[in-house]
């Protein structure tokens, strides 16, 4: 293996372990932690990187891309959240659509027996 294999190989390793630290450490329940000025692990670097810095995982990613992993990482948590949600909300409203159109047709059939 060359000198440059050798060092794509060790760069690779350290995003493989700070991606791992990221899930470990960066989760939903870490964002329900607001600061007093209302930033959470999602939309504050600063914040995060307070939970990251005592693991040395974190010390081993190169500096300059920290951030950037942190961001990404942040911005697909969001949207993951977002998508649940969502379902969430669809699945609420179809049954409540389900729900209330059985009474609406069972009620149809009293009145026409009537």
């Amino acid at each position: 293996m060359g000198t440059w294999n050798i060092l794509l190989h060790h760069t690779n390793r350290c995003v493989q372990d700070f991606r791992a630290l990221l899930a470990e450490v960066i989760t939903t329940k870490a964002a329900a932690q607001e600061t007093e000025d209302g930033k959470i692990v999602f939309n504050s670097w600063s914040t995060a990187k307070r939970l990251l810095k005592p693991d040395p995982r974190y010390n081993k990613m190169p500096r300059k891309e920290r951030e950037a992993l942190w961001r990404r990482y942040a911005e697909d948590m969001l949207h993951k959240q977002k998508s649940t949600l969502k379902q969430d909300e669809d699945r609420y409203k179809d049954a409540k659509s389900r729900s209330s159109g059985r009474s609406t047709s069972g009620s149809r059939r009293n009145h026409e027996r009537r």
